[in-house]
């Protein structure tokens, strides 16, 4: 369950991106079209910051292959399996190994861009936020 907790955050980006569900004026024709890469779900793919009720950051990365990566600040990998979008737009993790799949909902984006994920009973797991991938060269970008 501890594991589970850095899971959140990739659905509630998910969840973020996506917005189907509070954009009325938008017809939901490809709503029931909840294959990866759906352009019903957006792309959820990139690395995420989660910060878990307990105070631990969890650094998250969704592949666009159904895999994810769970690692700690320092690159320690804590937790590997696959995702999908599961009933209702929810975002599941299925860790690698004996632990079962979990799925979370997530909330609207803060100014920040952060959000909030939920477990299935709507307690709020951890904080969300997307990461820039900035992975500058320094000796490419130096002056001559």
């Amino acid at each position: 369950m501890t594991r589970c907790s850095a899971i959140p955050a990739a659905i509630c980006m998910m969840l973020a991106s996506c917005g189907s569900q509070e954009v009325p004026s938008q017809p939901s024709t490809e709503a029931a079209d909840t294959a990866l890469g759906s352009t019903a779900t957006g792309d959820i793919t990139g690395t995420y910051e989660v910060k878990n009720a307990d105070g631990t950051v969890i650094m998250e990365t969704i592949n666009a292959d159904g895999t994810y990566v769970d690692a700690m600040a320092d690159g320690t990998e804590t937790e590997s399996g696959t995702w999908r979008i599961g009933d209702g737009g929810t975002l599941c993790f299925d860790p690698e190994g004996d632990a079962p799949e979990t799925c979370f909902t997530g909330g609207e984006p803060g100014k920040d861009g952060s959000f909030e994920a939920r477990d299935a009973d709507g307690n709020i797991q951890s904080t969300v936020r997307k990461v820039e991938d900035k992975t500058e060269t320094p000796t490419e970008s130096s002056a001559e």
